[in-house]
Formats: structure tokens, C-alpha cells, sequence
């Protein structure tokens, strides 16, 4: 694959993904991990550390600010909730990076748990819309 395309394509889906994480606030990491495995970009483990990499950053910086402007975050569930992902997602990655390649979940594994659990969030926002629960 051409470089220039790689590059477009990749920039092309962590645009799309961005608008989608504003506009929901879902994390991306599920959509662009499924689309460079579509397209056959890089190794999936790779391609998953990289996604982490990106989310390291404050990505979500500028739906934040808008949020901030309109008086929408509770600080203290933001905490808890920060705390406890940090925690939950060392615990995670140790199941998939693991100290050797003996110990560690493999790519297909890793598709199965996130379809699986993908299935379920969004089979519940479709009951919760369907139903109206806020």
C-alpha cells in the first residue's frame, strides 16, 4: 500500500473517529481498530498499543471544553472514574502485552471479547433510547 495513501486513509479514520467520540463520547479505539484490521494496516497488537498511545494524550480535550462551558461535568465522578480506568486498563493490557509472548491473549481472542462486549453496549443504548432513560 502506498505510503501517502496509508497516511490519508489513517488520518481520514481518526478524523471520522474524533467526530464520532465528540458527538458521543464513546472512545473510538473499537472503530479504529476494526477499520486498519479491515484494511489490513499494521499488526493488531501494534495497531492496539498505538490506539492506547493516542489515548494517552487528551484527545478529548475540546469536547471537554465545550462540556466545561456549559457546566456539564461532575468533578468527582470524573476522579473515581479516572482512577479506576488507569487501574483497570494496567490490569487489562498486562492480559494482551503480558512479559512474554506465552502469557498473552491472542488477536483473535481479543476480536471475540470486543465483539462480544460491543454486542452488549450497544444492544443496551438501543434499549435505553427505545425505552427514553436518561
Amino acid at each position: 500500500m502506498n505510503y501517502l495513501f496509508k497516511t490519508a486513509i489513517e488520518f481520514i479514520v481518526g478524523l471520522a473517529s474524533g467526530i464520532f467520540l465528540g458527538v458521543t463520547g464513546i472512545i473510538p479505539s473499537a472503530i479504529i481498530l476494526l477499520i486498519l484490521n479491515l484494511l489490513n494496516i499494521g499488526n493488531y497488537k501494534t495497531n492496539l498499543g498505538s490506539i492506547l498511545f493516542v489515548m494517552l494524550f487528551p484527545v478529548t480535550i475540546g469536547s471537554v471544553y465545550e462540556f466545561y462551558k456549559s457546566k456539564q461535568i461532575d468533578y468527582y465522578l470524573s476522579l473515581i472514574l479516572l482512577i479506576s480506568v488507569t487501574i483497570g486498563s494496567y490490569i487489562g493490557s498486562r492480559f494482551v502485552a503480558g512479559k512474554n509472548d506465552k502469557e498473552t491473549l491472542t488477536p483473535r481472542t481479543i476480536k471475540y471479547i470486543t465483539g462480544v462486549v460491543t454486542f452488549f453496549v450497544g444492544t443496551g443504548f438501543l434499549y435505553s433510547a427505545y425505552y427514553d432513560i436518561n
